[in-house]
């Protein structure tokens, strides 16, 4: 077996990602930074406190998985305890398979294995990269304030990143799980591809993978998939445009308590007929950037397309949502730029106060009043001089949002008035529309 390659005192298991999204884009260039290691069932069992129920992470279909502090590593991992192999009959021992398949890939963007022991009675241990951030299901159904836009589509863009690697990989391999509650979220908020013990490396030619029976989840499955013959790289492709309609739409691949409940029967309607917004998560409503949406969503729709050969491979769903990433990354910036200068300005808006400073006299000692002021408090711009004769007299600024407002000035003689207007100066005008990426002075930005 691939995975026995050395034991734990030899292990050396500390993870830097500071350079993970740059060695990402060149596969050959990522290395296993530390060896897989053989536990002793001791270490694993105090790591865990007797695999008590305070660590226990969750519970899935092969297994169950706990919170373990390697005291000699000093390093959080999570162990999966599997279950006994016996239950699984004829078919491959998701564990075993999982070990293997882990045990000869390493990308950033998978929970990646640190190593493994056996328990007396043949169950395995599988030891892993700990998530302190639970799954991508938990933030999209669970979480009381769900991700925007700008984390939506850079989660997608990491698990297309991170799909792209296994089909790519040589021999390929086929996840066949692709779902939101196996997208895991690490401590920099990034996603992982999690739960390989679905998985089938090799070719679609090769015996073992034509041998092996369609698996996978309900509403996330190709339902092209319906004999071992039908299985391609393309059926994680479907699985993926599954997980991007419910990143888009904050819905579950199927439920229930909606009619349709398939997310793709719904979805794909509204797209087709250019409802893009339509199919939005209420929670956040629609990006700004309707452009990003519309090429998002057309990309979900495609992946989900029946006939297999018509989907995009993951290569190109990696190019397509860099675009939308980027785009929808400047557009946050743009608003969080412009939001800033409007509250500047409003506050500003709010705090003007005219004040009249005057040196009272007489006719009789031939004094007069001394000039009225109109004093801000800050970022304002002199906008000329102008005289006032008499009572009445107005001077007018032009507020951000472009109507003009009046200050009423005080009666006086025969005086200069400096005023002082509040709102943008001609380069902050200038700089606000090319953040906008509108036109100034006829010219592209």
């Amino acid at each position: 077996m691939g995975y026995l390659s050395c034991n734990e005192k030899s292990a050396i298991a500390i993870c830097d990602s500071y350079n993970w999204e740059l060695l990402s884009k060149n596969p050959r260039k990522i290395r296993r930074p530390f060896k897989i290691a053989e536990f002793d069932l001791s270490d694993l069992h105090s790591a865990t406190d007797g695999f008590s129920a305070a660590k226990l992470l969750g519970k899935g279909s092969h297994g169950w998985v706990y919170k373990a502090e390697l005291q000699r590593l000093k390093l959080v991992a999570a162990v999966k305890k599997t279950k006994a192999p016996s239950i699984y009959g004829g078919a491959a021992n998701p564990a075993d398979n999982e070990l293997e398949i882990l045990s000869r890939i390493y990308h950033p963007r998978l929970v990646n294995l640190i190593g493994f022991a056996v328990d007396p009675n043949q169950h395995k241990l599988i030891v892993v990269e700990y998530m302190p951030n639970g799954s991508l299901y938990d933030l999209l159904h669970g979480s009381r304030r769900p991700p925007g836009w700008v984390k939506r589509t850079r989660f997608a863009l990491q698990v297309a990143w991170a799909v792209q690697f296994l089909h790519s990989s040589q021999p390929p391999i086929i996840h066949r799980d692709i779902k939101s509650s196996n997208v895991l979220i690490d401590a920099d908020f990034n996603s992982r591809i999690s739960d390989f013990g679905l998985a089938l490396r090799g070719h679609v030619e090769d015996v073992r993978v034509r041998s092996t029976p369609p698996a996978g989840t309900l509403g996330y499955l190709d339902p092209g998939y319906l004999a071992p013959g039908d299985l391609s790289t393309k059926s994680d492709v479907f699985s993926f445009g599954i997980l991007l309609l419910e990143i888009i739409s904050g819905r579950n691949a199927i439920d229930v308590n909606y009619s349709p409940p398939s997310v793709v029967e719904w979805a794909l309607p509204e797209i087709e007929s250019g409802n893009f917004e339509g199919i939005c998560d209420p929670r956040i409503g629609p990006p700004d950037d309707a452009g990003a949406l519309r090429r998002m969503a057309v990309l979900a729709a495609r992946c989900v397309r029946c006939a297999a050969e018509r989907r995009p491979g993951m290569e190109e769903v990696v190019e397509c949502l860099k675009g939308v990433y980027k785009r929808m990354k400047m557009q946050s910036q743009i608003c969080v730029n412009v939001g800033r200068r409007v509250a500047k300005y409003e506050a500003l808006d709010d705090g003007a106060e005219v004040v009249r400073n005057a040196r009272t006299g007489s006719r009789r000692n031939g004094k007069v009043s001394s000039v009225a002021s109109v004093q801000v408090r800050s970022d304002v711009e002199r906008v000329g001089r102008s005289k006032s004769m008499g009572s009445g007299s107005e001077i007018k600024y032009q507020s951000l949002d472009g109507g003009w407002r009046r200050v009423k000035m005080s009666k006086s003689k025969s005086m200069g008035i400096n005023a002082l207007s509040i709102g943008t100066t001609k380069w902050e005008e200038s700089k606000l529309l090319v953040d906008l990426g509108e036109n100034v002075g006829g010219e592209e930005k």
